[in-house]
């Protein structure tokens, strides 16, 4: 639109004024902001993953004990010492023949016994007390623990603390929860016993079953000063499970680590020489 403007002071003669219209931007692609929305929503989750995965949960028992309770997953020591320890026995096949074999070498451990099986299988741990070794409490039948009751919680464990003194076990007995499991109900009761969940610097894998070789590379870079390893006597979830690689597995750690100085101990004598790391790492 053109517009004139009349004679100035100094007799100006009118000269037009054009008013262009203003460039109207083209409307923003809806597709790619949602495609950005996406994107950031995606990195915002990626981000919320990773920082649990390496901080959060990692270190859950020291932010949140009220929820987690009170776990070991290593001693800080500057000693050579090392708790290797059993889970899911006695098993009639692999139990007797994996505590001759740690007797034998002057290692005695912990071994994590289920009260069923100890109720099927009595004779197994007057062996296993025999032979020098730890008796700990896995329950009675192998249940996770994150959504049971007080009261189930506590007839799983003082069944089984029960059956393993009426069997003649008079030295305090650890415990550690099937799965590593533990939420809210477990810590409350555990609290009431004064006790801690025994967990590990490692896990080998035996009840896959994985191949020794494979676990020895697996233990290598986690097996030092302190370290708790986790294997497996027997099977918590169904009867006849292959336990024959860990055999093999136990004589092999044996004869590599005790060549290079480590004596190994109970999780309890563990506990005496050193301070307990509550951070999985």
């Amino acid at each position: 639109m053109i517009q004139y403007k009349g004679y100035g002071i100094c007799g100006e003669s009118m000269q037009p004024t054009i008013n262009r219209p203003k460039p109207i931007a083209p409307p923003r692609s809806r597709p790619l902001r949602k495609g950005l929305r996406f994107l950031a929503i995606v990195g915002a989750i990626a981000l919320s993953i990773f920082l649990f995965d390496r901080a959060l949960w990692p270190n859950r028992y020291l932010l949140a004990p009220w929820v987690f309770g009170d776990a070991i997953y290593q001693v800080q020591t500057a000693e050579k010492v090392v708790a290797l320890t059993f889970d899911d026995g006695p098993d009639p096949r692999y139990t007797e023949q994996i505590g001759q074999i740690l007797a034998d070498a002057g290692a005695p451990s912990t071994f994590f016994v289920m009260g069923r099986h100890v109720q099927q299988h009595p004779e197994l741990v007057q062996t296993l007390m025999a032979q020098g070794h730890e008796l700990g409490n896995h329950t009675w039948s192998h249940p996770s623990l994150k959504t049971k009751s007080p009261a189930t919680i506590r007839d799983e464990l003082e069944s089984t603390d029960q059956l393993l003194r009426d069997l003649g076990y008079t030295q305090p007995i650890p415990f550690r929860s099937p799965y590593g499991h533990s939420w809210f109900t477990l810590p409350h009761v555990l609290k009431q016993r004064d006790q801690a969940n025994i967990l590990w610097t490692v896990q080998m894998n035996d009840w896959k079953p994985e191949e020794p070789d494979v676990m020895m590379a697996l233990l290598a870079p986690k097996f030092g000063n302190g370290a708790i390893v986790l294997m497996h006597d027997g099977d918590g979830e169904s009867e006849g499970a292959d336990r024959s690689n860990t055999v093999t597995l136990v004589q092999m750690i044996l004869d590599k680590y005790l060549a290079e100085g480590y004596r190994f101990v109970t999780v309890s004598e563990l506990l005496t020489q050193g301070k307990p790391i509550r951070r999985w790492s």
